[in-house]
């Protein structure tokens, strides 16, 4: 045998191969993960104007913050919330839906759309499919009060 000194070009081409699958492996499952970051993030932010809906609500003789368009927090809710919250999360946007009883059936629900399908697809699956949660294309509504007047 000789005394070979370095690496060959096929040892070298294969290791380079072996490192570009485990590189993109990777960064498929960090998508993923960040994914499902931003799906916790929704559901805690849910919950969050949930609890502020229901605060005004209580503070206010049963009367609830206005309609207003998507990425826009209702003015009446800004107290409730925590300083510098937003409805526009870039990704996704929040919408505070107030069917009032002037329209019977009345509703309140808050609703995220997204042009992401995967990250609805995640939300969907953490979030689920059933009431009061309920998703039509690229939004996802959760209900607060429905048609019948129950919370």
């Amino acid at each position: 045998m000789r005394n070979r000194r370095g690496w060959t070009l096929i040892e070298l081409m294969v290791v380079m191969v072996v490192l570009g699958l485990l590189s993109s492996l990777a960064v498929l499952k960090w998508i993923d993960l960040s994914r499902t970051a931003f799906a916790a993030k929704i559901a805690s932010q849910f919950t969050l104007v949930r609890l502020a809906a229901y605060n005004y609500e209580a503070d206010h003789q049963n009367q609830w913050p206005a309609e207003q368009s998507a990425g826009i927090v209702p003015p009446e809710m800004m107290p409730y919330l925590p300083s510098g919250f937003s409805f526009d999360q870039g990704m996704y946007k929040l919408d505070w839906d107030n069917r009032t009883p002037e329209m019977m059936p009345y509703q309140i629900a808050i609703s995220m759309t997204t042009t992401d399908a995967r990250l609805m697809n995640v939300v969907g699956v953490n979030l689920g499919s059933k009431a009061p949660y309920f998703r039509a294309g690229n939004r996802l509504t959760f209900i607060l009060i429905d048609p019948n007047g129950n919370y």
